[in-house]
This record gives C-alpha cells, sequence and structure tokens, in this order.
C-alpha cells in the first residue's frame, strides 16, 4: 500500500500544472509599470518660496504605476490604478486633467477608480499649468497607465510590518506657548516637540504566478525631502530603495512609495542635531543612509512575506467625494494679521529692486547662510518677508472664505485581503494617522497623503493651532482646520469598516 501511494503522489506530481498553487485559486489580477519622469535641461525646482534651478540631475524621477483587477464569481469586477509619483504635488486639476486625457485609452476601465499620490519631494518640477511640462506629464502618465493594466496578470499579496527611523517631528515648542517648524533646540526656553511621530513601515509584497517578486509598496511617515533646499534633481530617499531592491531581487521588481501622515514631520532629528555623528540629512548622505535603513527591513521581511501569500483576497475600491469645512478665521484674528501686513509693506522702499524690501532681504540670507553653514534651513520663516507671506494669505482667506464654507476632497479607499490603503490630498498632521490607523478594522491601514487629487497642503492638529503665540510655519493658515481634520477622520474610518461588515 505504500507503495502504490507513493507512486500515485509521484505521477500527480509529474502532471503539468498540477499544485501550482498552494492554497486557493487566484482572484486578483496585478500589473506594474514604472516611466522616467524627469525634464530635460535646468528644471524649477519647487517647495520653496525662493526659486532653485537645477544645475544636474541627482537621481532620476519616476513615475510608478500598479494596476489590479478583480472578477468575481457573480462576474462583477473590482478595479484600481495607482500612480506615485517623484514629485512634490499635484497641481491645478491633474488628475483630472489625466483623466480626460486617457477617455477611451484603456476600454472597460472607470477612469474615475484611477488615482494619483505624491512623494514630496522638493527637488522636482512645477505639475501646475505653467510650470511647462504637462504634456509630458499627461503623455508618460497615461502610457504608465496603460502599461500597468495591459501587464496585470494573476498575482497573491503579503503584507509585513517593520520599524525603521525615517522621520522625525519637526515643530518645536517653546515655554512661551510658541512653535516653530525648525526651531532651535539649544535655547533655554525649548520644552520639547509639539507631535508624536511613526517609525512604523507598512509594506504589501505582491507576487506572480509562480512565487516571484513583482512589486513592494513601502508606506513611511516621511516626506522625501532630505533634499528639499538643493540644486538638483532628486527622487530623494526612494531612490536609493530603488537601487537596493534592483541589486537585491533579480528581474523588474518595482518599488511603490506612498507617504503616511507626515504633515509635521522630517527626516530630521533636531534635539540631537548632527552631535553624534548623523550624516547630512540635508544632502545625499541622508537619503544614503535612510536608503539603507530602509533595505534592512526589506530584507528582514522578504522571507516572513514569501511564506506568507494570498493567492486569493477580497479587492474592494471605494471613491467617496467628501465636503470638509473649511478653516475660518476670525475677525481678530483677520485685523490683527492686517497690521502685520501694513506694518512690514509700509516700512519698504517703493522701488521693488531696493535690497531693502522684505524679499530682497530674505533671499540675500538665504545666500548668506548657503554660504556659511553645512546644514539647513538655510531659509528663515521668521524674517518680515517669511511673516508678512503668511499674514497676507490670512488676509486673503478671511476675504473669501464666506464664499468657500466648504472644501471638496475625493478620498479612495482600496481594501486588499486583510489592509486597506485610505486616501486624502493633504500634508496631513502625524496624529491624524495615529486615529484613523487605531480605529481601523484592517490588519493593516495604509495612509496616503498627498494623494486623489490636488494638494489640500497642511491639515494640522487643535493642538497645533490654538497654542499661545507663535504657531509656526505649517499651522498657521490653511484651507481646513481640525474640524475638517475630525470629518476627515471620520469619513475615512467609517468607510474602511464598513468593507468589513460582512465580517
Amino acid at each position: 500500500m505504500k507503495i502504490i501511494l507513493f507512486l500515485i503522489t509521484g505521477l500527480l506530481l509529474t502532471i503539468p500544472g498540477s499544485y501550482t498553487k498552494k492554497s486557493g485559486e487566484y482572484n486578483v489580477n496585478i500589473g506594474w509599470a514604472m516611466e522616467d519622469i524627469t525634464p530635460e535641461g535646468p528644471v524649477s525646482l519647487q517647495g520653496q518660496y525662493y526659486e532653485r534651478i537645477s544645475e544636474y540631475v541627482q537621481s532620476p524621477l519616476k513615475a510608478t504605476a500598479m494596476a489590479i483587477e478583480s472578477t468575481e464569481k457573480d462576474g462583477s469586477k473590482e478595479q484600481a490604478i495607482m500612480i506615485a509619483l517623484d514629485i512634490v504635488s499635484c497641481r491645478d486639476g491633474l488628475q483630472d486633467s489625466l483623466r480626460s486625457y486617457m477617455k477611451g485609452k484603456i476600454p472597460g476601465f472607470d477612469l474615475n477608480k484611477l488615482f494619483l499620490n505624491a512623494t514630496h519631494t522638493h527637488s522636482s518640477f512645477d505639475t501646475g499649468l505653467s510650470g511647462g511640462y504637462r504634456d509630458m506629464l499627461l503623455e508618460k502618465l497615461s502610457r504608465v497607465a496603460s502599461q500597468a493594466w495591459e501587464n496585470r496578470k494573476p498575482g497573491g499579496i503579503s503584507n509585513e510590518l517593520r520599524y525603521a527611523v525615517v522621520g522625525h517631528n519637526r515643530r518645536v515648542e517653546y515655554s512661551d506657548g510658541s512653535t516653530e517648524m525648525y526651531g532651535s533646540t539649544d535655547r533655554e526656553d525649548f520644552i520639547g516637540l509639539e507631535g508624536p511621530e511613526d517609525g512604523g513601515v507598512d509594506m504589501l509584497f505582491c507576487w506572480d504566478d509562480k512565487d516571484k517578486l513583482t512589486g513592494i509598496i513601502m508606506n513611511i511617515a516621511c516626506p522625501a525631502q532630505v533634499t528639499e533646499a538643493k540644486y538638483y534633481v532628486s527622487a530623494d530617499y526612494w531612490s536609493e530603495v530603488r537601487k537596493y531592491v534592483g541589486k537585491r531581487f533579480p528581474g523588474e521588481v518595482f518599488v511603490y512609495p506612498q507617504i503616511s501622515a507626515a504633515g509635521d514631520i522630517s527626516p530630521r532629528d533636531l534635539p540631537r542635531g548632527y552631535k553624534s555623528g548623523e550624516p547630512n540629512m540635508w544632502d545625499v548622505p541622508g537619503i544614503v543612509e535612510i536608503g539603507k535603513r530602509l533595505a534592512d527591513i526589506i530584507d528582514d521581511a522578504y522571507s516572513g512575506a514569501k511564506n506568507n501569500i494570498q493567492r486569493e483576497f477580497d479587492f474592494k475600491h471605494v471613491v467617496k467625494d467628501l465636503e470638509l469645512p473649511a478653516r475660518q478665521y476670525s475677525e481678530e484674528e483677520y485685523k490683527k494679521a492686517l497690521a502685520i501686513v501694513e506694518k512690514i509693506r509700509s516700512g519698504e522702499p517703493s522701488d521693488p529692486d531696493s535690497p531693502e524690501t522684505a524679499w530682497n532681504k530674505f533671499l540675500k540670507e538665504i545666500k548668506d547662510n548657503e554660504a556659511i553653514k553645512d546644514y539647513g534651513p538655510w531659509d528663515n520663516k521668521l524674517s518680515d518677508f517669511g511673516i508678512v507671506k503668511k499674514q497676507e494669505a490670512l488676509v486673503k482667506q478671511y476675504e473669501t472664505q464666506h464664499d468657500n464654507l466648504y472644501y471638496p476632497v475625493e478620498m479612495h479607499v482600496l481594501r486588499l485581503g486583510n489592509v486597506v490603503f485610505a486616501t486624502n490630498p493633504f500634508e496631513l498632521y502625524t496624529d491624524y494617522g495615529f486615529r484613523i490607523t487605531g480605529r481601523s478594522r484592517a490588519v493593516q491601514t495604509f495612509i496616503i497623503q498627498l494623494a486623489g487629487g490636488d494638494s489640500g497642503g497642511y491639515l494640522p492638529t487643535k493642538r497645533a493651532v490654538e497654542g499661545e503665540g507663535y504657531r509656526g510655519y505649517s499651522a498657521m493658515v490653511n484651507r481646513v482646520g481640525p474640524k475638517g481634520g475630525a470629518l476627515l477622520v471620520e469619513e475615512t474610518v467609517n468607510t474602511i469598516n464598513s468593507l468589513w461588515e460582512a465580517e
């Protein structure tokens, strides 16, 4: 009997196609593609008040697309195309323009289920209509989306969570109640950092039907902002992750970058500074170091991911239009801002080319700092120009706020097995991310900021907005404030958890 069983087992193993799946049938197709979106020649780099013209390309900018499609037993289909871009943000309706551009290019695909997300590198080009790159961008994004869709094949997934030091809170608090972004921590009145930081790195490994790795989604609570004030084009730390993955795994394996809730985060440990020999987190040594840290956790997670592949899993994609209450300013705040603007502007010379204007003094200070300082920031948000810029924005917003009571948001929530992706268009403060993750029924919650449409700017917390004194650059003037943030959390959590209602 043992001999007969042995022979039968051996015969079954030799039948082509037998037992190629360890468990379950593949019900989801996954496709990948990538395009180089680096402009030719010098580029006006975005992300600062002042202009920086690139002198060279430190690392190429990429658009990475992932297409997902499932067919249920009743014949119904679910689908998505996600595209991550090495840019500061989407501007002037880029996502809507792409959808219009792609009409008819992917038969059977609902273009409302395509969305973009930005890595927030400050070493990239202007995606707006006036930037000069819109035609190039639409052509390449259309191509990468179409290629990812054409490349879809049966695939599996496995989720992993590891921890790496990448981001740190950048809002420094003082004993008088004021807060500064990148404030000095060696002052006697320094009392701590305003908010938390998130060292978790959520990963989704994707596989083909031969258990070969095809791509890794990495979700990190830190913008790709090491090189934010340099004079070269750079994909920042994601370029180092791509290099590592290209060397580590045979064939083409894609890295899909996502930035989690990180509006109050940067790659810099402000209290420690560089006393302990940390690499320069304002230049290339910093992106190399972060790349190594992320490479280590990919290595650590890989074997577990490979042994835990889900071949059949739920895939659902919900698109929801929200109307968040816009941030409103009081008459008192308006009058105070107006007085500051009038005081600074009235003291300026009438000649805009005079070195004594707030703007020209701001630029000179930057150049002086670049010549003598090894580390940024080189610009001064507490200079006359830094102050008046925000106060003028507050005045303008107050004068139009009664006509703009709500801020429209397109939110995408995708369930893949026991994990979920949830988008928002903001630079979302980290506390909001914790609130969503803590209440989510998913095993892992991938929050994707600067996604699903044009950037909504910073979305600060109540703690950031309502403190005493100066509130810092990122919490002073915002399209949406804490009230809208609370509603965003509720809508996101409710939508996520509705995808588990049947269970």
